[in-house]
């Protein structure tokens, strides 16, 4: 179809955003604001984490974590939350630099997440299916910054392209944030981001992580084995430790996690790539979209699941506000004790009557009496005036006391 046809069905998606239902407005709304929120408060929760621990900054593997979670936090700080308030206010409520900002970002942070990914997969493929010699060979902590940095200057390559073309990005009211015309799916910039972008990343993921789990399985199954040719003979230089089976299954489920929020949105794209126009239905663009948010989110919750290290400084940095509601609740608790004390007292005063207790003035309570065990209650016994010591009568400003049968407290 050709361009007219397009605009016709952007300008139905926002006559249809601008007439949603309050119900449909409220509930997309709330999704995208607890998407975005999720994912700003979790991936700046992981960046402190990281920044208080120096440890967490010192291994291959978490650095390319803290990578995700940049780009997934600038994510939720210049791309998300735009489209936050164009669902709430039901259009584009910013001006065209705003929108250019924000295609250009969205495109930016969508690949330097799919190459990060892509380059965690090949160093697990290393670690595990390799030896540890090539491993250290390939990755250490230097060439990792250099590999992290070479990602992010490819990641420039994607929305680069369009921009230099001359071509602009606009607001796609069925997806609801900025992004490329349908121009450029003629001219093949559309197959140049499926292609670089998303097929090359999600084949080395497939056939990385196809390898890792069956040898990481292997392993499991031959662990006993293992350790007793341990006992027998050197070390095996391809034995991975239990650490680095951990550190491998939490990047697998970050991975899993990751293609299931990201395998809709290329379908999606992959449909729209071959009919050259956005023909699916508002609603389907709208999930597309929360489903790509929403991988942004993942990340600090699985680290703080299945990672011991990050999962502890977590709770060392919510350690004040905990702190802080608890001193709230006890506080509200001492003023209703103290609220119901007078009660209390009234009460207690009635139920000594009931035994044959009376006090003149109960204003003060007696104190304990040693019975010579600390485990034993004191008792109430028999006195009056006559019988009593003169130190004992009148205490704390009881000027009479009648007793009863003797009671145990």
């Amino acid at each position: 179809m050709g361009d007219n046809a397009s605009l016709t069905t952007i300008e139905v998606f926002s006559w249809q955003l601008k007439s949603r239902s309050t119900v449909i407005q409220a509930t997309e709304s709330f999704f995208m604001l607890f998407i975005n929120s999720l994912s700003f408060f979790g991936n700046l929760l992981l960046g402190i984490a990281v920044i208080k621990n120096p440890n967490l900054r010192r291994t291959v593997p978490n650095m390319y974590i803290i990578t995700l979670a940049v780009s997934d936090f600038l994510m939720s700080l210049l791309g998300i939350p735009f489209s936050v308030a164009s669902l709430i206010v039901g259009k584009w409520p910013f001006n065209n630099f705003v929108c250019q900002l924000q295609g250009f970002w969205i495109l930016l942070m969508c690949a330097v997440s799919l190459q990060t990914l892509a380059v965690t997969a090949v160093n697990r493929y290393f670690r595990v299916v390799r030896s540890r010699t090539q491993y250290q060979k390939y990755f250490n902590i230097k060439t990792t910054k250099v590999t992290i940095t070479i990602l992010w200057i490819l990641a420039l390559f994607a929305p680069l392209p369009y921009v230099v073309s001359g071509h602009k990005f606009f607001f796609h009211t069925g997806k609801v944030f900025c992004a490329h015309n349908a121009e450029s799916l003629y001219q093949g910039y559309g197959a140049y981001l499926v292609l670089v972008y998303v097929l090359i990343p999600l084949i080395i993921i497939i056939t990385c992580y196809t390898k890792v789990f069956f040898t990481v399985r292997k392993h499991n199954l031959n662990f006993r084995l293992s350790q007793k040719r341990r006992q027998l003979n050197h070390r095996s230089d391809s034995l991975l430790s239990v650490d680095e089976v951990k550190v491998t299954y939490i990047l697998l489920v970050v991975v899993i996690g990751f293609l299931t929020c990201w395998t809709p949105v290329m379908v999606i794209d992959m449909i729209d790539f071959i009919n050259a126009d956005w023909k699916l239905k508002r609603q389907v663009y709208v999930s597309y979209t929360c489903f790509g948010f929403a991988s942004t989110s993942l990340n600090p919750i699985i680290y703080g699941i299945m990672n011991r290290s990050i999962r502890a400084e977590y709770l060392r940095i919510l350690a004040p506000l905990r702190v802080w509601v608890s001193y709230g609740t006890a506080s509200d608790v001492k003023a209703d004790t103290a609220t119901d004390e007078p009660a209390n007292s009234t009460r207690r005063t009635l139920a000594g009557n009931k035994v044959g207790v009376s006090f003149e003035r109960s204003e003060e309570r007696l104190p304990p009496q040693d019975n010579g065990s600390h485990n034993q209650k004191p008792s109430l016994y028999r006195a009056d005036s006559s019988t009593q010591p003169a130190s004992s009568r009148g205490v704390h400003g009881i000027s009479s006391i009648k007793f009863g049968p003797t009671y145990s407290l």
